[in-house]
């Protein structure tokens, strides 16, 4: 009936999960164990219901030691939750996971990251999101002129109009002329 004794989960459930990420069924089965563990009574009695569509709480999601002490957290997963409330479903954990993985391709995780480094969700990244976002890398230790400096300096190399934001096409552009991004924006499964 399910995908396993131990995982109440219907095969049709499996295999919406694995047409909608980068996973295969034993990916989607070890995910599943992790998302479990945040909150095992609430998570299988949801899943034996049927109820796939349960969140855990923001608190409970953030014990993942990927996102523990990552200093995005809080974006990622307002970001990631369908209803941005930072609560996520194990389908919003799932694609998460997903495009966090190596299998999604490249404009796939700089769409994700640009919406992650847009603070004030305004569609566009300008100099406020960029001081939040050298904040947060730097732990609040710079002072406010050598942020200021870093953020010129972004803007100089990202800003291609000028026009002191940078949109999305702007950010992929850059993130394609950068190698490192995929293995950079990453949570191992």
């Amino acid at each position: 009936m399910g995908a396993s004794e131990s995982i109440p989960m219907s095969e049709k459930q499996m295999e919406l999960y694995q047409e909608e990420t980068f996973f295969t069924r034993k990916e989607i089965l070890h995910i599943y164990k992790s998302f479990e563990q945040l909150s095992e009574d609430k998570v299988q009695a949801a899943f034996l219901q049927g109820d796939y569509g349960r969140k855990l709480d923001y608190e409970e999601i953030i014990q993942l030691e990927e996102l523990k002490n990552n200093p995005f957290k809080d974006r990622i997963c307002k970001v990631f939750s369908d209803d941005h409330s930072g609560n996520m479903s194990f389908s919003d954990y799932l694609d998460m996971l997903s495009v966090m993985s190596l299998e999604a391709p490249k404009d796939l995780k700089a769409a994700y990251a640009f919406k992650i480094y847009d603070f004030n969700d305004d569609d566009q990244i300008d100099r406020t999101d960029l001081e939040e976002l050298v904040n947060r890398v730097t732990g609040n230790r710079m002072r406010t002129e050598d942020v200021d400096g870093i953020v010129d300096n972004i803007l100089k190399e990202c800003d291609l109009d000028e026009n002191e934001t940078i949109v999305a096409s702007e950010f992929e552009e850059i993130i394609q002329r950068s190698p490192e991004f995929t293995s950079n924006f990453f949570m191992e499964v």
